[in-house]
């Protein structure tokens, strides 16, 4: 089947494209920041957005074939793979309440052997059952983890359960997407260098000449010339030359604007002060438009997506907590996921760039063989990876529904910054439920220990057994006094 697909519209089918040229936004399922300018036989996924352009693609594959019906497939094996994390409390509760009942009865059977008065015996092992009991054991674990529930709740960050906030503060791997998690998945200009004017008359040109462009790059260029009040100017004989660029004429000139490709059609040299810019640009994984008029260049634009304010300082907190590894995990060029990762303090070895989604659950799953990997992401593309890893964190408002279906948290905002103090908050909770039970236990077999070989009086076995449990309990609670994270 041929199938037509207009500008601004979602692709419905893995195809390959046999007339018409356009940017293709694959960031939902390849992660890259930035457009794909497609053409005639190349190849387009369901689930990508179509830019300007109309498009004739041929169906390649049946929509349960298609990379985006694999990636939701994956979703659904990660998530049946991984079995409910088993209690330990509810484990040792439900075995031990029973161990309790049948150990009471046994001693006052003993007690009687050993020719105490009936009266005294059942006295003693009605004490012992009630100083035994598990109740603060069974409920150390819950009053802290529903305390810290709360407090994150408080703050925009939901726990789908305790087993994801206790595995979030045991983690000691963060895996990180980058497009639209550590960068805001926007394009803007980043880098201005006019060569023969000043930077505001550079970008009232640039701008003018990328008017009636619907490519995201030139409503990049157009937003910063709005932010910066610039008055355009009215431009005739737009040509879009798919690929590489426009050109337009005002005051009697021809004006353009494009990448190396349409330089070379215009016959136009790069001289060595523009080659060093755009060499400058390459190792910093920008994107390159060149602007000139006639036969010569004006200046160069460069043009990223870039990244979020919180990303850096968030980065150098997790590792200040106890984090040993920060691993960047992105569908986009090599080139600009090098670039982000030295921006931001994360290791070479740690950046794995050009991935597919199921590119993503292999390392994921791979860096879960030796820790407890944390994965956070906010794209389809990420949902598979989310599934697998010990924990997957969603971004909130920036995620798609289906990342958000697919992770254990969800921040609500884009608020990197709340990924620290949520860490922070897990692992104060984890410390919590150790000092409950050990308190918890500790207190039992003491008074265990007391009623079997002295006497301990009933009241005081059940003063020291519901003030164990009111104690566990107000120490969990602690965690409520946190006003935000």
């Amino acid at each position: 089947d041929i199938v037509v697909i207009k500008p601004s519209e979602r692709i419905p089918v893995d195809a390959l494209i046999v007339s018409g040229q356009s940017a293709v936004d694959q960031a939902a399922v390849t992660g890259e920041s930035v457009p794909v300018d497609k053409q005639a036989d190349d190849k387009v996924f369901a689930g990508t957005v179509n830019g300007h352009g109309v498009l004739e693609a041929k169906v390649t594959k049946l929509a349960s074939e298609s990379t985006l019906a694999k990636m939701i497939d994956l979703v659904t094996e990660a998530q049946e793979q991984r079995s409910p994390s088993e209690r330990f409390s509810d484990w040792f509760g439900a075995r031990y309440t029973v161990l309790v009942l049948l150990g009471s009865a046994a001693a006052l059977a003993i007690f009687l052997l050993m020719g105490l008065e009936p009266a005294k015996a059942f006295y003693k092992a009605a004490t012992l059952l009630v100083v035994a009991s598990p109740c603060a054991i069974v409920i150390s674990v819950p009053a802290a983890v529903l305390s810290a529930l709360a407090t994150a709740a408080k703050s925009g960050v939901l726990f789908k359960g305790g087993a994801a906030l206790e595995d979030f503060g045991n983690s000691d791997v963060v895996a990180l997407d980058k497009t639209g998690t550590l960068t805001e998945g926007k394009m803007q200009v980043t880098d201005i260098k006019a060569f023969d004017s000043n930077e505001d008359e550079f970008l009232k040109i640039a701008a003018s000449i990328e008017t009636h462009s619907e490519h995201p790059i030139a409503i990049s260029i157009l937003n910063l010339a709005k932010e910066r009040k610039l008055e355009l100017v009215e431009t005739t004989d737009t040509k879009l030359i798919p690929g590489k660029g426009i050109t337009v004429k005002f005051d009697g000139k021809l004006y353009w604007a494009g990448n190396r490709k349409i330089v070379d059609e215009l016959g136009i040299e790069i001289d060595k002060v523009t080659a060093a810019e755009l060499d400058r640009l390459e190792q910093t994984g920008k994107s390159k438009v060149l602007v000139g008029n006639q036969n010569t260049i004006l200046g160069v634009l460069g043009i990223a997506d870039t990244i979020r304010d919180t990303a850096k300082d968030t980065i150098a907190e997790l590792k200040g907590l106890g984090i040993k590894h920060i691993a960047m995990l992105t569908g986009d060029h090599p080139a600009v996921a090098h670039a982000v990762a030295a921006e931001l303090g994360i290791a070479k070895e740690d950046v794995y760039a050009g991935l597919l989604p199921e590119d993503k659950v292999n390392i994921v799953k791979k860096l879960s063989e030796t820790s407890k990997v944390a994965f956070i992401g906010d794209g389809v593309n990420d949902a598979a990876a989310l599934a697998v890893a010990n924990v997957g964190v969603a971004m909130g408002s920036a995620g798609s529904d289906v990342a958000l279906e697919a992770a254990d948290v969800a921040l609500l905002s884009d608020d990197l910054s709340k990924l620290p103090q949520t860490f922070r908050l897990a692992k104060r909770a984890n410390r919590i439920i150790k000092q409950n039970f050990a308190f918890a236990l500790g207190i039992m077999v003491l008074m265990v220990v007391v009623t079997l070989f002295w006497n301990l009086p009933l009241p005081l076995g059940v003063i020291g057994h519901e003030g164990g449990t009111l104690l566990v309990v107000a120490n969990g609670l602690r965690l409520m006094f946190n006003k935000s994270l």
